[in-house]
């Protein structure tokens, strides 16, 4: 049933072979009278286009199971049989419903929607309608206008609401290449400061930016008390035998506030990322790197020592919701969001707020806000550091700004773009007799250690003294600060290295 190279997707054919007769044939094909699952006689009442439909979204279902399973490995849930009155609704497609507008009458919009219930017994070739009336506020209005609807869903709430979902196509229009000088903005993502940005060119790091979210910081801290209160009060009542029905349906309503809350301050951030990014695409050729917070949860753990506040503060924030609603809105402004030079790209952030962008040292965080490197002495905002190493990982990462020539934090990620980590080589085994120092150049190489060449004949190594000479820089006594150009590694201090080959033999 499986096909394709990643066996990701349902054959279609086969699934006919099992689920649907046929009749009507094409000539060199035989009919088929009888299937196993004859999905027509079990439920009579309904025509075939709509058992289709139930069969799509059946697919698509389990089609989305096997790229979770992908991606996530055997975690992923997978679509199972539930003992409940409540179906999965089918998506209707344009051939069974009609979006109709009536500015005359008192509800607007209406839903005609082809009614089978009665006619496909019946065997009529003209179907009833059913018209439902919708009620649509202004934000829905103006998503129909933005496209074409190409499909409905009908479902219940669990309070025996009514709801349609409506699914609308959208023309992206993607943005044309300018002249505009490239531009890379990093976005780091935090707690207590919503979002920092930074926003680099190849000449300088131009501007930064903080959104601040201090209402979102309160209210959730508010929410999480009140449930910290309810829990401590269910626990006491669930140890005396007492009734705590009313504290579990308190602690419902509380976690869907809280729930909701987060939601729309997400909502309100994204929608500032995106009104700030439009802005500057206006004057750069932007790109924009966000930070991937990668196991942060398991930092967050129990029993690594972090505390019960920091777990709940962690675990409380929903980084990938805003990831991915990013990716989104950016994609329906004709962004180029995948691919390796797609324009929007998730870096990895490990050791960005620690690392100093200017000279790549690791520093030190006296407060959590504030960044100190003990090297070049530069002193900032940790996020900003953050959102400024983000970004140039991107750069890092994105080939084809690898040929714009810039100064500072632009030169060095293109240049550790470039200079990438070579594939280890197998290792020669030591009975072909040859040692790796008996061949070298001249001049040491870029990969090559200080201490390989040396003067071998000077005046000192002649002197009545025991020790090396002085002009050695490879015997015990020396120590140097060694700096390889065009890296951004640390500051080496190599000492107690043994005499390289080419000295003068006593």
């Amino acid at each position: 049933m499986l096909t394709g190279c990643k066996k990701n997707k349902i054959h279609d054919g086969e699934l006919d072979k099992l689920t649907m007769t046929a009749i009507k044939m094409k000539p060199g094909y035989s009919q088929r009278l009888s299937v196993s699952h004859d999905m027509k006689a079990r439920f009579p009442r309904m025509s075939q286009n709509e058992l289709t439909e139930c069969r799509q979204t059946a697919v698509a279902l389990y089609e989305s199971y096997l790229a979770l399973r992908m991606k996530k490995g055997w975690n992923a849930s997978r679509p199972t049989a539930v003992n409940s009155t409540r179906r999965i609704p089918r998506w209707v497609f344009t051939q069974r419903f009609k979006l109709e507008h009536n500015p005359i009458l008192l509800s607007k919009w209406w839903l005609n929607l082809r009614n089978t219930l009665d006619s496909a017994p019946e065997g009529r070739r003209v179907h009833d309608r059913l018209q439902i009336p919708l009620k649509v506020s202004p934000f829905h209005t103006n998503q129909f206008r933005r496209g074409e609807v190409k499909a409905c869903q009908i479902f219940t709430d669990r309070a025996g609401k009514w709801w349609v979902n409506f699914a609308v196509r959208v023309i992206i229009v993607e943005i044309p290449s300018t002249i505009n000088p490239p531009a890379v903005l990093g976005i780091d993502l935090g707690i207590e400061k919503a979002a920092c940005t930074s926003l680099i060119t190849p000449t300088r790091v131009r501007e930064t930016r903080y959104f601040k979210q201090k209402d979102k910081v309160e209210v959730i801290k508010k929410y999480d008390q009140v449930v910290a209160d309810l829990q401590r009060q269910f626990s006491i009542r669930q140890n005396d035998n007492q009734h705590f029905e009313g504290v579990l349906h308190k602690l419902k309503q509380i976690r869907h506030k809280r729930e909701n809350v987060s939601r729309e301050y997400d909502r309100v951030l994204l929608r500032e990322l995106l009104d700030y990014i439009e802005e500057l695409s206006e004057k750069y050729t932007l790109y924009v790197a966000i930070g991937r917070l990668k196991n942060i949860r398991n930092v967050a753990r129990k029993g690594n020592f972090k505390g019960r506040w920091f777990r709940g503060m962690i675990h409380s924030w929903a980084f990938a919701r805003i990831t991915e609603s990013l990716k989104h809105g950016l994609a329906q402004q004709g962004w180029s969001v995948d691919g390796k030079d797609s324009r929007f790209r998730v870096v990895p952030e490990a050791w960005t707020s620690i690392m100093c962008w200017k000279c790549g040292t690791k520093g030190t965080r006296p407060k959590q806000n504030y960044f100190k490197c003990p090297l070049c002495d530069h002193q900032t905002n940790a996020d900003r550091n953050g959102a400024i190493n983000i970004a140039g990982r991107l750069i890092t990462l994105t080939s084809s700004l690898h040929s714009v020539r810039g100064l500072g934090k632009w030169e060095t990620s293109v240049q550790a773009g470039k200079c990438s980590r070579l594939k280890a080589r197998k290792k020669k085994s030591s009975s072909q007799g040859k040692s790796l120092l008996s061949i070298k150049e001249q001049q040491s190489g870029s990969g090559e250690s200080a201490a390989v060449h040396f003067v071998q004949l000077d005046l000192a190594s002649f002197s009545n003294g025991t020790g090396g000479s002085d002009n050695d820089p490879a015997v015990v006594s020396t120590v140097e600060i060694l700096s390889v150009a065009r890296s951004d590694t640390l500051t080496s201090r190599q000492e107690n290295e043994t005499r390289s080959v080419g000295g003068t033999k006593s």
